[in-house]
């Protein structure tokens, strides 16, 4: 269609005497094949008109169309009724049949040309989505490419103040802040991988990619293993943001205080839905509550952030224990956004 209305854009260009003598050889091509089927198939007299009348109006323009439908008229009239070969008035159903052929082929001329138009402004509509949508993703592209510098300079900033403090507190409160920052660069960098990106995230390739990028960073040689049991569910990316957040404090501090002096273990992070709600789980088999988030042994910062990001996504989170080693924190929230 887009190829035809390109290509009738050209022909509407035409000169006009160039369109009118084009049309009129459409139209005694027409009468021509006609007159070579008229002994094997003795088709209606307008009948082969009709598909000059639509051709012309479709390639040309509404004013062609209409001279061929008058074109059609009078050589039906000339070559076809009794008197053949005489342009005067003939019977009245003659003239009634010929008036009907003309407004018939007239409204046709009208339809196609509003057809056209209305598909020509169509496609220049798409066009312009097309383009602002371009537009939006190189914009979205650059705000991506800005975050992650301005991310990256401020954990490298809060890297720097931690190796010139004393105070192994102040230090290890400036590790953990830099750790927090550079998951938020991390979470971006998942949910902004560039050109077509969606606004909804496969939450369980998001998760995966996320344990991934931990093991990597915070594992090392340390005989600890990190394993994802996570549903395919399509989530926003306003919703993936605090998951993201709440997968890397609890996996972190997992990490930090369920396996101290080299223990072996591991950490298993759940997503699954229940009903209508979806439930974010992360189990070790750690050294049991002395680690969880919110004791003694981890930051009460960490218990807020995970208990903020929770009600952000309009759900809790809690704490549970499986005797004296391990723990589960659970998060659920909703399905739908209220």
């Amino acid at each position: 269609m887009q190829s035809f209305l390109i290509y009738s854009a050209q022909t509407r260009a035409w000169p006009i005497w160039v369109r009118y003598f084009m049309a009129s050889i459409i139209v005694a091509g027409m009468v021509l094949l006609r007159q070579s089927l008229a002994v094997y198939v003795p088709a209606p007299l307008y009948l082969l008109f009709f598909p000059a009348i639509l051709i012309n109006a479709a390639l040309f323009d509404r004013g062609t169309g209409i001279y061929s439908v008058v074109l059609s008229a009078a050589l039906a009239r000339y070559f076809y009724f009794e008197p053949t070969g005489s342009f005067a008035l003939a019977d009245a159903r003659t003239n009634v049949g010929l008036l009907l052929f003309i407004g018939i082929g007239c409204a046709i001329s009208f339809i196609i040309e509003a057809l056209h138009t209305t598909a020509h402004r169509l496609i220049e509509a798409n066009q312009r989505l097309a383009a602002a949508e371009r537009e939006k993703e190189l914009l979205f592209q650059e705000a991506g490419h800005r975050i992650k510098n301005d991310l990256a300079m401020i954990v490298a900033l809060v890297r720097l103040q931690e190796r010139t403090e004393k105070d192994p507190h102040v230090r290890d409160t400036l590790a953990t802040t830099a750790n927090r920052i550079h998951v938020l660069s991390r979470v971006h960098e998942r949910l902004h991988p560039g050109e077509g990106t969606t606004s909804v995230i496969n939450i369980a390739d998001f998760i995966t990619d996320l344990c991934e990028d931990i093991t990597a960073s915070l594992i090392g040689a340390r005989p600890i293993a990190i394993r994802t049991k996570v549903e395919r569910h399509w989530l926003s990316q306003e919703r993936s943001v605090p998951i993201g957040i709440i997968v890397n404090e609890l996996v972190t501090n997992c990490l930090k205080y369920a396996f101290p002096d080299d223990r072996s273990g591991t950490i298993v992070i759940g997503f699954v839905r229940q009903d209508e709600c979806y439930e974010l789980t992360v189990t070790d088999d750690g050294i049991g509550p002395t680690h969880t988030v919110g004791t003694r042994r981890s930051s009460g910062l960490g218990q807020r952030l995970v208990h903020s990001m929770a009600a952000q996504l309009g759900g809790t989170a809690k704490i549970t224990f499986d005797g004296p080693a391990g723990a589960c924190a659970t998060v659920r929230f909703p399905v739908s956004v209220g």
